[in-house]
């Protein structure tokens, strides 16, 4: 960062902060501002007018605004005055990005007094003073961190009705992620891993998909509420994730079953998967290999222990960041680990979010370790279009969208997963799409492939 934000105001405005764009992408991200109508009306460059109209969804048993929804007005109104000065910046939950190149916003406190009853509509305005906004600017293009303490007036009806402040912070989003020069961790970047975790623990935890079932008991228990809540949302936006998820589940088991005298199961990016609990009689007591990153082992070792039951399995929980780790260099370094043994590799829900490059060398990596004729590696890939864009498919584009909001954008993906792990030294490959697999004819279920790989 040069201290300079990279666009004009007038491209910003059009592009990035409007009032139309922002009251639909925070009815989108923020449900219930939707249900309360509450819109943004007014937006310059350091500050937001908004308005939490008198409706029957807003007001209180006197007729008079919620207490706690005037809270959240200001929440709102303050936090987008703030995002005007972060010129350029695409906000991360609410704009289409990734960590690379957005912000994270949050509000750390605030202090609401309540001075007069509201009514009638009520218009919210947080004004930052001039000097305060050069200074949030300032800091925020040179790279640092910002908190600031910021005012947001109520009126209706020509009256005071409230009066906040609202302390925020704002940060580039990929200085939340921990280094091994700076190894603290961020709340919020440990938040999003379980978010993405439980969300996908939701999805394999449903039991209404028509097509395809899986053992669902130590899934639903992982994902918990938030879990279930998170896949609920994604399945409105894209109906059939939930078979590509199912999908894969069941392929992933029905490959692992399909190795002859199998000894070890790697799973990379193991998240909430209970598939060790679930498989482990099953396949005859292996050796499970867990890697993630630490924060995501920290919530997989929560998680397990307060279950009701869970068998004795032969696990072990492994950090690794697999675009600074060697996979294969962990693994050795394990005694219990063997390459000679018949292994399974699943790398599930992860090549999407790799560079074709970072892709190769994991694969080639993974690769290295395959050396006995029954192992192999598993792995998914999207289609070229869908990380382009490109997809006929509306509810494709949408739910890709909706995945760059979280900050989870797609960046890889394969036409032909068989000549791409010939690249990775896998040359014994197969594929297939979940449409094949799930003997569908549905566009969307051909852009998600599967791939089993070996030397």
């Amino acid at each position: 960062m040069d201290g300079k934000p990279a666009v004009s105001w007038e491209e910003d405005y059009e592009q990035r902060v409007n009032p139309e764009l922002m009251t639909e992408l925070l009815h989108n991200a923020i449900p219930v501002l939707k249900a309360v109508q509450w819109k943004v009306t007014s937006v310059t460059e350091g500050s937001c007018e908004s308005v939490l109209p008198l409706t029957k969804a807003s007001t209180n048993q006197h007729g008079t605004h919620q207490a706690a929804l005037i809270s959240l007005s200001a929440d709102y109104t303050g936090g987008l005055a703030l995002t005007t000065l972060l010129r350029g910046v695409p906000l991360a939950g609410i704009h289409r990005c990734n960590d690379e190149d957005s912000a994270s916003l949050w509000l750390a406190a605030m202090d609401v007094k309540y001075r007069n009853p509201s009514t009638g509509h009520l218009t919210a305005t947080c004004d930052i003073p001039a000097n305060i906004a050069r200074t949030v600017q300032q800091r925020y293009f040179n790279g640092k961190r910002v908190l600031v303490t910021l005012p947001v007036i109520f009126t209706s009806n020509g009256e005071l009705v409230a009066e906040a402040e609202m302390r925020y912070f704002a940060q580039p989003s990929i200085q939340l992620k921990p280094t091994k020069s700076n190894p603290r961790i961020s709340p919020i970047f440990k938040q999003k891993l379980k978010a993405s975790a439980r969300m996908i623990a939701g999805l394999r935890a449903s039991s209404e998909s028509k097509n395809i079932r899986v053992d669902q008991s130590h899934e639903r228990q992982a994902a918990g509420p938030h879990g279930e809540l998170l896949a609920n949302r994604l399945n409105g936006v894209l109906p059939q994730l939930k078979d590509m998820v199912l999908a894969r589940t069941r392929h992933i088991d029905e490959t692992l079953r399909s190795v002859e005298a199998l000894e070890q199961v790697v799973i990379l990016g193991v998240g909430l998967d209970m598939r060790p609990f679930r498989m482990n009689e099953e396949l005859g007591t292996p050796t499970f290999f867990e890697l993630d990153l630490p924060e995501m082992l920290e919530e997989r070792d929560r998680v397990i222990s307060e279950m009701e039951s869970t068998e004795d399995v032969n696990r072990h929980s492994m950090s690794a960041d697999f675009k600074v780790d060697k996979i294969s260099q962990l693994l050795l370094q394990n005694p219990d680990f063997d390459p000679k043994r018949p292994t399974a590799v699943v790398f599930e829900g992860c090549s999407m979010y790799f560079t074709r490059e970072e892709n190769q060398q994991i694969l080639s990596d993974i690769a290295s370790l395959l050396q006995h004729p029954n192992s192999l590696v598993w792995c998914d890939l999207v289609r070229e279009n869908v990380v382009e864009g490109t997809v006929p498919s509306p509810d494709i584009k949408k739910f890709t969208d909706g995945m760059e909001e979280l900050g989870e954008r797609f960046i890889f993906g394969s036409n032909s997963p068989t000549d791409f792990f010939m690249t990775c030294d896998l040359p014994q490959t197969t594929s297939t799409t979940v449409g094949e697999f799930l003997g569908s004819d549905d566009p969307v279920l051909a852009t998600y492939q599967f791939a089993v790989g070996s030397k």
